[in-house]
């Protein structure tokens, strides 16, 4: 099972402008000559020194996630980044696509306008989702004078489908269940199975609930995961004035996987403020949280990125 990040942004899209480009590509340079390089030849040697993120930062658009298997796919949650998958053109010999709603906040759904199977003719899109009024609000965005063209003009057939919190469904080939976040406005994450392998989206989560007793039925989204996908928009600092609005912190993420054995998780959701020295300051603070107080479980964790691919 691969697990495609398009998108990781937290609330709305957001690059640096060109100065800032200009200054983080200063401060490569500057790595560049300091690690000891000089040649032009040792261009690549040098960008395969550093992370990924190190040299491109951690993407710009907003929640989505792609989960494939054996020729198959699910999309979860329809924010900017889905247009990135859109302009792969990788669908052309596919022509039915499967997406998950969790929640209607615009950073979710902005970029399901721009989903290009939506236009073509003989192409079918699936929309799954516990929320009964998933219809009217995807219509809604098809919609002047917000979109130029009308849900009726779309080319390809959409089907939408009702599925119940903490309940299994097979989509596409993938066992998915919903379970509810912690989160002002309703909100669902999704485990998702096959082959024996678990894969837990769990991002707009507050994660005010962090055991088993408090969880109750929602403890099932974690239980055996092999990767869980995090909402770590703040640090605890920040939760002293944005308590209540629904994302979380990597040392409730770190602690969730304390209480449910789990061995790999990555922080996303990142903050649009944040420049790539900002999430890597925070970067900096959930390395100084694990080896404090949870390097004896030996974690498997990192900060998602734009395009990553993790395979499971």
């Amino acid at each position: 099972m691969d697990i495609k990040f398009w998108g990781v942004r937290g609330s709305i899209p957001h690059s640096l402008d060109t100065h800032g480009w200009a200054a983080h590509f200063e401060k490569i340079m500057f790595d560049f000559f300091r690690d000891g390089f000089s040649k032009p030849e040792e261009i690549s040697k040098f960008i395969k020194s550093k992370s990924a993120a190190d040299i491109g930062g951690y993407g710009t658009a907003t929640t989505c996630v792609e989960v494939s298997d054996g020729g198959e796919s699910i999309i979860i949650d329809g924010g900017s980044g889905i247009k990135s998958k859109s302009d792969q053109r990788d669908y052309n010999n596919k022509k039915e696509f499967h997406i998950l709603i969790s929640h209607f906040h615009f950073d979710h759904i902005m970029g399901l306008p721009f989903f290009t199977p939506h236009f073509l003719k003989g192409y079918k899109i699936h929309y799954y989702s516990v929320h009964a009024e998933t219809e009217q609000i995807i219509r809604n965005l098809f919609k002047k004078p917000i979109f130029p063209v009308a849900f009726e003009g779309l080319g390809a057939e959409v089907f939408f489908h009702t599925i119940k919190a903490h309940q299994k469904n097979m989509i596409n080939g993938f066992q998915v269940t919903p379970y509810q976040m912690d989160h002002p406005d309703l909100c669902y994450g999704f485990r998702v199975e096959k082959n024996n392998k678990v894969y837990a989206h769990a991002v707009d989560n507050e994660a005010t609930r962090k055991s088993k007793t408090e969880l109750g039925a929602d403890a099932g989204l974690y239980e055996n995961a092999d990767l869980l996908y995090f909402d770590a928009q703040y640090d605890e600092d920040d939760m002293k004035i944005k308590k209540g609005w629904g994302h979380g912190t990597c040392d409730r993420g770190f602690e969730i996987c304390t209480n449910f054995g789990l061995k790999q998780i990555l922080f996303a959701h990142h903050d649009p403020a944040f420049s790539v020295e900002d999430s890597r300051q925070q970067k900096k603070k959930a390395g100084e949280i694990y080896k404090k107080k949870y390097s004896q479980l030996e974690i498997k964790w990192d900060f998602a990125y734009e395009g990553q691919v993790v395979k499971l």
